[in-house]
């Protein structure tokens, strides 16, 4: 198949999944989660986009001196803004306590917790090493991230809270066409985007758990990626 039609035909699959994962936090926004519920799954959320900042921008330093220079500034412009929503999702915990967050202690507590994080599968994957898998996990792991941002946005009244995740939203949305665009030049063999494949199934698998950990889970959403799938 040529190249951009598998990438395009990857992004139309993704669907299921990104809107399965929608339901779920429309539901837990829904059940009212107090304010210290609220506190804890935003530190969560502020955990994993510094660990996206962390593991891509140790993508751009490891890069050869002869890597394309869009694609290492594409990158590099990825980290800035994972910086820039660690921040945004911090000054929002901020503005819901009234109070400076200890973000050291945070970031340990959260660790210690049996939570779930999207980042977590750059490791999994094996990212640092394969490029097709960065590739995959930013298509398909920040193309989900956009759609729950943009849920959260529309599921939260405050207004402050809203704009800032509207504004990481359409960040995400920019960072899955970066791995659109690498995977173009990645899956030229027959036999590559055989490998790609597998790799997006599995990180489909791994987000959904993701999403039913962190948020909840709901029967309309199950049933969205089963039929999809084959879950």
């Amino acid at each position: 198949m040529n190249a951009k039609k598998f990438v395009s035909k990857i992004v139309d699959e993704n669907q299921a999944l990104f809107r399965a994962s929608q339901l779920n936090v429309k539901a837990y926004f829904d059940s009212e989660p107090t304010q210290e519920e609220l506190v804890q799954h935003f530190i969560g959320r502020m955990v994993n986009e510094r660990m996206n900042m962390v593991e891509i921008a140790q993508q751009v330093a490891n890069m050869p001196a002869d890597v394309d220079a869009e694609e290492l500034q594409l990158l590099t412009k990825q980290a800035h803004d994972e910086a820039v929503h660690f921040k945004l999702v911090k000054e929002v915990i901020e503005h819901i306590t009234g109070e400076k967050l200890d973000v050291e202690a945070a970031i340990v507590a959260e660790k210690a917790k049996p939570t779930a994080k999207g980042a977590d599968l750059l490791a999994k994957y094996g990212a640092d090493k394969d490029p097709a898998a960065l590739a995959a996990y930013q298509l398909v792991a920040e193309g989900r991230a956009e759609a729950v941002w943009d849920q959260m946005a529309d599921s939260i009244e405050d207004e402050f809270i809203s704009n800032a995740y509207a504004k990481i939203a359409r960040d995400e949305g920019f960072h899955s066409t970066i791995g659109a665009r690498k995977l173009e030049t990645l899956a030229g063999s027959d036999d590559e985007q055989t490998r790609i494949l597998g790799l997006v199934a599995e990180m489909r698998k791994d987000l959904f758990a993701v999403s039913c950990l962190n948020t909840t889970t709901t029967q309309e959403s199950r049933q969205l990626v089963a039929d999809a799938y084959g879950w």
